[in-house]
Formats: C-alpha cells, sequence, structure tokens
C-alpha cells in the first residue's frame, strides 16, 4: 500500500513538474538584441515599462509586441536587394514638373521612450506592422514634398547630399511626431528616368556645356581685352615718362647755360681759334 501511494505521489510530483515546465515554456518570451517589447493584457491594458533584449517570463493572458530600437534599414530600390521584393522603386515630382523613378534607402528606429504610446496610438500593431502598412503608404508623398523644390536636373546630376539631407530632417521630424519613428539617414540613392526622360536629360546636358563653353569664351575674350588694354597702358604710361625725361633733361641744360658761361666761352674760343660769337647754343667763329 505504501509502495503504492508512493508511486501516485511519484507521478503527482512529476506531472506538476511537467506542467511547470510546459508553462515555463510557453510563458517564456525572448526579445532579440537591437528591440523591447510592449506588453498588452486583456485585464490590466497596456504596461507601462517595456521588456528590453533577453528571455522574459510573460503570462500566457498577455501578448508581446517587438519594436526595433536599433538602426533598421528600409531599402526600396528597382534591382533586388536585401529587403527590397524586386521593382519597389517609385516616382517622384520635380520643380519642373517632371516624374521621376528613385532608389531610395531609409535607417530608422522607433523612439524607446514612446513606445507605450506608439503601441496603443497604432492599436496593438507591432513594429514591422506600422512600417509595412502605415509608413511606406505616406513615404513617397513625404519625399515629393522635397523633391519638388528642386529641378530634373538637380535630382539627377546635382548636390544630391543636400537633397538628402533635407529629406533626412523632414522624414524624422514627421515620422517622429506621427510615428514615433527616428529617420538617422534618408537618401535617393539612384535615379531611374525613361527612355523620353532621358532624352530630355541629354538635351539638358549638351545645352548646359554649351553654355558652360560660351562662358568660358566670353570670359576669355574678357581677360585678352582687359589684358591689351594693360599694356597699351603700360606703353602709354611709358612713352610719357620717356617724353617727361627728356623735357625735364632739356629744360635742365637750357637752365645750366648763363651770360656769364656764354662769355667765358667766347673768351677761350677767342684765345684758341681768333673772334668767336657765341649766341645761346649757336656757336660763329671768324679767323683771325
Amino acid at each position: 500500500m505504501e509502495d503504492y501511494l508512493g508511486v501516485i505521489g511519484g507521478a503527482i510530483v512529476g506531472i506538476v513538474l511537467a506542467i511547470a515546465v510546459l508553462l515555463g515554456i510557453v510563458c517564456l518570451e525572448r526579445v532579440p538584441v537591437g528591440y523591447e517589447a510592449v506588453v498588452y493584457s486583456m485585464n490590466g491594458g497596456v504596461q507601462d515599462e517595456t521588456l528590453k533584449q533577453g528571455w522574459h517570463l510573460v503570462a500566457p493572458t498577455k501578448k508581446v509586441k517587438l519594436f526595433t530600437v536599433s538602426n533598421e534599414q528600409l531599402l526600396l530600390t528597382k534591382d533586388k536587394r536585401e529587403g527590397s521584393k524586386n521593382d519597389e522603386s517609385f516616382r517622384v515630382a520635380s520643380s519642373d514638373n517632371a516624374s521621376i523613378a528613385i532608389s531610395f534607402q531609409m535607417s530608422y528606429r522607433f523612439n524607446p521612450d514612446t513606445l507605450v504610446s506608439t503601441y496603443k496610438s497604432f492599436k496593438g500593431m507591432d513594429g514591422t506592422d506600422i512600417v509595412d502598412s502605415r509608413v511606406r503608404t505616406v513615404l513617397k508623398s513625404r519625399i515629393s514634398e522635397i523633391t519638388t523644390d528642386y529641378s530634373l536636373m538637380d535630382l539627377y546630376s546635382g548636390n544630391r547630399a543636400v537633397i538628402n539631407d533635407k529629406i533626412t530632417k523632414y522624414l524624422n521630424e514627421s515620422f517622429n511626431k506621427q510615428f514615433g519613428i527616428e529617420v538617422i539617414d534618408a537618401s535617393i540613392i539612384d535615379v531611374h528616368p525613361d527612355k523620353q526622360l532621358r532624352h530630355a536629360i541629354n538635351d539638358r546636358i549638351k545645352a548646359q556645356q554649351k553654355s558652360s563653353q560660351a562662358k568660358v569664351e566670353q570670359e576669355t575674350a574678357k581677360v585678352e581685352a582687359e589684358t591689351k588694354l594693360i599694356k597699351a597702358q603700360n606703353e602709354a604710361e611709358i612713352k610719357k615718362t620717356e617724353a617727361k625725361g627728356e623735357a625735364d633733361a632739356n629744360k635742365l641744360i637750357s637752365s645750366s647755360i648763363t651770360e656769364e658761361l656764354i662769355r667765358m666761352k667766347e673768351a677761350e674760343a677767342r684765345l684758341k681759334h681768333g673772334w668767336v660769337e657765341v649766341n645761346g647754343a649757336s656757336t660763329i667763329v671768324k679767323s683771325k
């Protein structure tokens, strides 16, 4: 009898342990690296505290929703890349009423400080659901709100870094308020003009090249004209200086011929040649 009771007791203990292990497995939730989880229950609603990465015991009556809090990539490209399904490029508008397809990437994360309020706002959706069904829906129009400030050529071959910086700032401000998402970087990584647009772009490039060449030629002609003018001015200044120097020299010579000098030269000439008259710069010699 005692052996029978011992067997029954051991079986009960084994069943209890098995149930405990099973419940532990069922209630064990893993939050991956780079994620946080919001916990919700039918009775208590949404918990104020989120679950950090690691293993957690969560009651079967509670639901766990994951949100990425480390950098995540969203790729919408023409070619198939990680996270992009086939051709997911999309069109944006330009300031000159062109519509051009672009490939786009965005680095983002959910703001850890607003996860609970984000979960409540989107009625139980997790991070992936919010990005796939909400963010993607408005992303294209939000980007066009920036690209409409730039021409087709700006998007195709201009300073795209400036455009990407404005897109990043605009999306970060907008998505933080609407989705609780921080946008770290948002970039147009490529443009895909169709045949008609490519023809228009080539025409504009040729026009820009001609315009640039004309400007270079104008600048060259301007420099040459300025060089000739400077040379002529210098030559005129040199001639002016030479003429002034010659005039000053003649003036100096003229001022140095005094009455006393003339008489002295006459006396010297008489002694040497006979009768001599000196009249200014002219000399008349008469034989003795």
